[in-house]
């Protein structure tokens, strides 16, 4: 039975809810994600005037907490998306109460998750889509991680070491370089990935400045949670970048890209063997390598996380709005009218106000028809 809801910002949250939120992630080792923490949701304040911490106890003083980001009209999707990978309806154990009383006592109408990490399963009838994320668990050490993936993927293995040859012969040297702070190389990362957006017709995600912002504050910081970014450099060029968001030992690969004139050598997964081999001088001993991409995630993966897509509808217009969207609008049109909204809705998380909505959907028309 629910007891009492409160929604704050992130940095009215009290100092006595942060350390059980902190302890409660601890529970389980499948929130052992820097976008879980209180500092995520911190950095994310920081950028957003609409983020909201829903905290939440039952009838026991058992805590619930949620982080949303909350729109007109009782709509909300998760803290920090579109580019929170995980998301989490986070409890002590044995909270009693329903996300769907929680999020009735926030005044929310709808809330609409793409990468909900729920190991309780609490939202499992309303997770219509799943997917996992990647993990490589390097408890044991680099080295015993290697010798095993090595021992069930021989074949791709031996290609990145071809390739690796094949770069260095006609690129020259390759250097890595680890927890970068050059101002350069995370421009170059930038680019390369708003280029890649371009090139694949995709939202450009790295044009919101909120989003921008919240790469470089939490690259900038040396925080619990902090951006570290890692570079591969062929013949003193650069020609592979990654943001890694890390904490408690986990390090969540985020936003990577490449140079496209290197492609043939794969220089973004020399990166990605580079930092996994020197994950003992990162103190990482866990990799997530986020979802999707399994045609090559596969090969350096030895463990899971279950994620779901979905929509919690409550009750009034807004959520009877989505309702008919989801099961009328995806029927019509080859189900174009729930495409056009779901795309508005991305468009929304990535630019809060309406001018920047209207400049990303002129860049997404743009892209359409170039």
């Amino acid at each position: 039975m629910l007891h009492s809801v409160s929604v704050v910002r992130p940095s009215e949250v009290p100092f006595d809810i942060t350390v059980r939120w902190l302890a409660a992630l601890a529970t389980n080792k499948c929130w052992n994600s820097p976008f879980l923490t209180p500092e995520f949701a911190m950095h994310v304040g920081n950028q957003r005037d609409d983020a909201r911490i829903i905290i939440a106890k039952d009838h026991q003083g058992l805590l619930g907490i949620l982080g949303i980001q909350k729109r007109r009209g009782g709509y909300a999707r998760p803290l920090g998306a579109p580019v929170s990978d995980h998301q989490a309806f986070i409890t002590e154990p044995g909270f009693f109460a329903s996300i769907n009383e929680v999020l009735e006592g926030a005044k929310i109408s709808v809330f609409s998750f793409v990468g909900m990490n729920d190991p309780e399963a609490r939202l499992k009838t309303v997770a219509k889509e799943n997917a996992v994320s990647h993990i490589a668990d390097l408890g044991t050490g680099s080295g015993q991680y290697f010798a095993a993936q090595q021992e069930r993927f021989g074949r791709h293995f031996k290609k990145m070491r071809q390739r690796a040859r094949g770069a260095v012969r006609d690129h020259g040297t390759m250097k890595l370089v680890l927890d970068s702070h050059d101002e350069a190389d995370f421009e170059a990362l930038l680019a390369w990935k708003r280029d890649q957006y371009r090139r694949t017709r995709k939202c450009d995600v790295l044009a919101s400045d909120w989003i921008t912002g919240l790469l470089h504050s939490l690259w900038q910081t040396n925080g619990r949670v902090r951006a570290v970014l890692n570079v591969l450099y062929l013949g003193g060029q650069p020609a592979a970048a990654e943001i890694g968001l890390m904490s408690n030992g986990t390090y969540h690969s985020w936003i990577a890209a490449y140079d496209p004139a290197l492609c043939r050598c794969s220089p973004g997964l020399l990166l990605l063997e580079g930092v996994l081999q020197n994950a003992d001088t990162l103190g990482i001993t866990n990799v997530d390598l986020g979802a999707g991409h399994d045609h090559y995630k596969k090969y350096y993966a030895n463990d899971e996380i279950a994620l779901g897509q979905g929509k919690v509808l409550g009750g009034g217009l807004t959520a009877h709005k989505h309702y008919l969207i989801d099961h009328v609008g995806g029927k019509l049109l080859a189900g174009a009218p729930a495409r056009l909204a779901n795309a508005h809705e991305f468009l929304a998380a990535c630019h809060p106000d309406w001018a920047g909505r209207l400049r990303g959907a002129a860049r997404r028309l743009a892209h359409a028809v170039t």
